[in-house]
């Protein structure tokens, strides 16, 4: 494993950072994975980080008035768009404790996995005529990042458990997504269920339990059925819009919306927009559909792995 080597010295030992919360005093740790989280709902995080002021200085050779920052940048792995969360000036001495409150990631701006970036920066350029000193402003003096998977869809997508023996579908199955009609312009709320086959053995022990071990697989799967379908049956419909607007007169979520969500959160390149990024996945899909479901399963991250 490679090592990096800093152009200047860096602090040993000198910073503390707490985990992040979703709450400043009686928030839960930030868990590295937020399954009810759908792009409509903005992230409140907090964390302290506990600062020896006096010691980071002398072990990186800086003088006893320069200033320093703490700064606070996330992104998405959907579009690798940075976005400053918080930054503060640090310009006392001895130990300070720096408190980030109510940080706030907005929803409509993430997707995929969230990296949030902690950074400790000369905030001024200095002048010093020691070796191995930082002296430009922005040189980073200490950093830790942490990542979260957000669930694009699970926060969307209402479901139901029922028997498939009594409703009339395919007994031994595990789930069907039920979309009402092809207007992609009618709410979402109200055009899709997910109903769960409670005669399926796997199914209901899933529900029945947290801690049922094949639960994860088993909802990952239907994470990749939902966009493959969704998207699937987009990009096989002449009228669908790409041009159409993702509200409707009620501003909720329209199922237009939802697919272009979807295409946004786990299957456009970072750089491209959904409309570009329908019309290639259209493309692949028409020409080699085995493609198309890999393509899926790379963009929610499929399969996952579970922590033991």
């Amino acid at each position: 494993m490679g090592v990096h080597a800093w152009p200047y010295r860096r602090p040993l030992n000198r910073i503390n950072a707490e985990p992040w919360r979703t709450d400043e005093t009686t928030g839960s740790p930030l868990p590295s994975a937020l399954p009810s989280w759908d792009y409509t709902t903005d992230l409140s995080l907090a964390r302290v980080v506990h600062l020896d002021l006096d010691g980071i200085r002398k072990d990186c050779g800086l003088p006893e008035d320069a200033l320093l920052r703490l700064s606070v940048r996330y992104w998405p792995s959907t579009s690798r768009i940075r976005h400053v969360g918080f930054t503060s000036s640090v310009s006392l001495h001895g130990q300070q404790n720096v408190t980030v409150i109510d940080m706030i990631a907005t929803g409509a701006d993430l997707g995929g996995f969230l990296t949030i970036e902690t950074t400790l920066d000369l905030a001024d350029d200095i002048s010093s005529d020691e070796p191995f000193v930082a002296h430009r402003a922005g040189s980073i003096l200490w950093s830790d990042q942490v990542k979260v998977h957000l669930e694009g869809a699970a926060g969307l997508l209402p479901t139901a458990p029922v028997s498939f023996a009594e409703a009339g579908l395919p007994q031994g199955a595990a789930w069907y997504v039920s979309m009402d009609g092809s207007d992609w312009l009618q709410a979402a709320m109200g055009s899709l269920l997910i109903l769960l086959n409670t005669d399926n053995a796997a199914v209901r022990r899933a529900l029945a339990s947290e801690n049922e071990e094949s639960a994860p697989l088993l909802w990952d799967t239907l994470g990749v059925d939902i966009v493959t379908d969704l998207v699937g049956r987009a990009l096989d419909d002449e009228s669908f819009d790409d041009d159409s607007d993702d509200s409707d007169q009620d501003g909720d979520l329209t199922m237009a919306g939802l697919v272009k969500s979807l295409v946004r959160t786990y299957l456009a390149f970072p750089t491209e927009s959904p409309k570009d990024a329908m019309r290639r996945l259209r493309d692949e899909r028409r020409g080699d559909p085995s493609r198309f479901r890999a393509q899926v399963q790379k963009g929610v991250g499929f399969p996952r792995e579970v922590a033991r």
